[in-house]
């Protein structure tokens, strides 16, 4: 089995249909980790998925991430891959404490590429998201920060973690006012389940409304890379960890007609939530993040599952038919 790869719009990059989350990966005994990278290269991966705050929260951990990868790539010798970086993350504890947490500064974001750059001992970066967004801060600036990056040649294409549809539109249109190189791609979190709605003060990534987020890229054919596709393993079963942020009346109800798919497919209940995803008539890059090689190896088993409209529409809310 070898995944498809799908043409990224308004590039000349070729992206598998998942991309390897290294979020995490690098936690784990290099014996394991090897095995997952191996597992997702092995299937014809070429799309992989890091940050410079990555993995922060680790003892020891700041730039871990971009420097293992950076490693292993050159180790391995492999060529034809497509690592996203991302930059612009807030303060954080263990990580850094910015004055006035302006994380989208030019300085900052200069910085952090820097250091980014010489992690992964590369010259540019094939896609950079911005980590973060912060509403005070102009789209205009903001565009202008990347191109300023893109005409440098250490930044090849842009795209934007954790925004909403509207920052993002508005961002594009001043890119075509102003001859600028415009956002590729968008990595939000987003899966059939919905996280369950929490304080503002304890959420720190933006959640878009999926219904709005769907709508969006379905009418600008915008690509989109989530994180958290299988929501954190919700429809694997019942876990307290996912539970946690999911277990409402209605996700069960989506747990349970995924579950009644898989059988009716032959398949697994996070092959059916990942298949859910990249179904959509956009493209949809679901990022995976597994430390186990035998989990990565059944998800990217998705890859051969097309569902129909009506069974997205019946997953999501029952309508239609699971035929």
């Amino acid at each position: 089995m070898k995944l498809r790869t799908h043409p990224l719009p308004g590039t000349d990059l070729r992206l598998s249909t998942f991309c390897c989350g290294l979020g995490d990966l690098f936690s784990a005994p290099r014996q394991s980790h090897e095995k997952v990278l191996e597992a997702f290269i092995d299937a014809g991966g070429n799309f992989f998925d890091t940050a410079h705050c990555y993995s922060f929260w680790l003892p020891g951990g700041n730039g871990l991430s971009e420097i293992s990868i950076g490693e292993y790539v050159r180790k391995r010798g492999l060529k034809d891959i497509v690592i996203a970086t991302k930059g612009g993350h807030p303060s954080a504890w263990h990580y850094r404490t910015i004055y006035n947490n302006e994380y989208l500064s030019p300085g900052r974001i200069s910085a952090d590429l820097d250091a980014s750059l010489a992690r992964l001992d590369c010259d540019a970066v094939s896609l950079y998201y911005l980590h973060r967004d912060d509403p005070r801060v102009p789209v205009g600036e903001i565009i202008d920060l990347l191109n300023m990056e893109i005409d440098r040649g250490r930044i090849r294409y842009p795209g934007v973690s954790n925004w909403s549809v509207q920052r993002i539109s508005e961002a594009n249109e001043y890119a075509r006012a102003h001859n600028r190189r415009p956002l590729v791609i968008s990595s939000p979190p987003w899966s059939l389940a919905e996280r369950k709605a929490q304080p503002q003060a304890e959420i720190s990534e933006y959640r878009e409304p999926a219904d709005s987020l769907i709508a969006w890229h379905r009418e600008h054919r915008f690509p989109v890379a989530p994180y958290t596709p299988t929501a954190h393993g919700f429809f694997a079963g019942p876990s307290d960890y996912p539970e946690k942020d999911y277990g409402t009346a209605e996700n069960h109800q989506r747990r349970e007609r995924v579950h009644a798919l898989a059988k009716k497919r032959g398949a697994s209940a996070a092959q059916i939530a990942l298949a859910w995803l990249i179904s959509h008539p956009f493209p949809v890059f679901p990022i995976l993040g597994t430390k186990n090689p035998g989990r990565m190896t059944e998800a990217l088993g998705a890859d051969s599952l097309l569902l129909t409209e009506a069974e997205l529409a019946w997953l999501a809310c029952g309508e239609g038919t699971s035929h």
